[in-house]
């Protein structure tokens, strides 16, 4: 089972009478979460350029480093 069918099949066990609750706390968690996301990938993109600045990497590769949740940067 995906994490986004675990989330679902959760999501299906509310009582009906808080179910409208928890949609709303998952709006804004999502939009929380989003937000911090899109605001941390250039900064880490930037990390992992300036620490490997000695290798050649294309985008993609330099953009997959950087977004790795388990690979850690001191930004500083």
């Amino acid at each position: 089972m995906t994490l986004e069918e675990a989330i679902v099949a959760k999501l299906r066990q509310v009582p009906e009478g808080t179910r409208e609750k928890v949609l709303v706390l998952l709006d804004e968690w999502i939009k929380q979460h989003s937000a911090t996301e899109l605001e941390e990938i250039p900064q880490a993109v930037a990390a992992v350029h300036n620490t490997w600045a000695t290798l050649r990497l294309d985008h993609a590769t330099l953009r997959w480093v950087a977004e790795d949740k388990e690979l850690e940067y001191d930004l500083g």
